[in-house]
């Protein structure tokens, strides 16, 4: 039975560490951030302590800029416009 107690104890300070090394980590790059205003940066940094995992990823895939055509890989070959045969008023 103690090693039960053990092993849940263990569980538990693994995943309260990993809660507070995530939450602090991702708080202080959110106080930095200048996309949200005041009032939205609290309630996003509230909402973190609150759903931290969630939400913080949430923010990141929110917050992430888009890429740029020199970033993307596999390009498609733009041809001319005068080339595909249309016009510009030909609908």
């Amino acid at each position: 039975m103690t090693n039960v107690f053990i092993i849940r104890g263990l569980i538990l300070l693994v995943f309260t560490i990993s809660y507070l090394i995530f939450t602090i980590r991702y708080f202080r790059v959110l106080k930095k951030n200048i996309v949200f205003s005041n009032g939205a940066r609290v309630f996003h940094l509230i909402m973190i302590w609150l759903v931290p995992f969630i939400w913080a990823l949430l923010l990141k895939a929110l917050t992430k800029s888009t890429p740029g055509s020199y970033e993307v890989e596999e390009k498609e070959e733009s041809q001319p416009f005068s080339e595909t045969g249309g016009t510009m008023w030909s609908q």
